[in-house]
């Protein structure tokens, strides 16, 4: 079972440990969240490597072409945002597919089900988190530090 249906299973658990009566999760949300924030994550690591190379230059001039096409860049980045979402949700989001998924998840054995419950947790909220680490550092560079 690999990762991106390991965070649907590990959302189904969580819903499941609850006994709340709903049947279809929201791993698949989970699932387009995790992608933006490791889209965002990279985007945030490359800046800062501009910005530790001596290279800010080339940040700016970036920053610059996108503020001349204020709206455009803004709308530009919400549509491929939106676009990797709905990717997410198009690869994982049927009924089918959660069905398929979760019946493959309950064939496995406790232990099993367990690890990749645990995977899939570990991946969302650690997508969470190195986005949260990389934003803070990028706004401590370019704030505080005076980059």
């Amino acid at each position: 079972m690999n990762i991106f249906k390991s965070v649907i299973c590990h959302d189904y658990t969580v819903i499941r440990a609850q006994r709340q009566p709903q049947f279809k999760t929201n791993g698949v949300h989970m699932l387009g969240v995790c992608w933006i924030a490791n889209i965002l994550t990279l985007v945030g690591i490359s800046i800062l490597y501009f910005l530790l190379t001596n290279r800010k230059n080339d940040v700016y001039d970036l920053l610059f072409e996108i503020h001349y096409w204020e709206l455009a860049g803004r709308v530009g980045i919400i549509v491929l945002l939106s676009i990797i979402y709905l990717i997410a949700f198009a690869a994982y989001g049927g009924k089918p597919t959660f069905l398929r998924i979760i019946h493959e998840f309950m064939e496995l054995d406790q232990e099993s089900q367990i690890a990749v419950a645990r995977k899939g947790g570990w991946y969302f909220y650690g997508s969470l988190l190195l986005f949260a680490v990389v934003a803070g550092t990028l706004f401590y560079f370019v704030k505080l530090s005076g980059y």
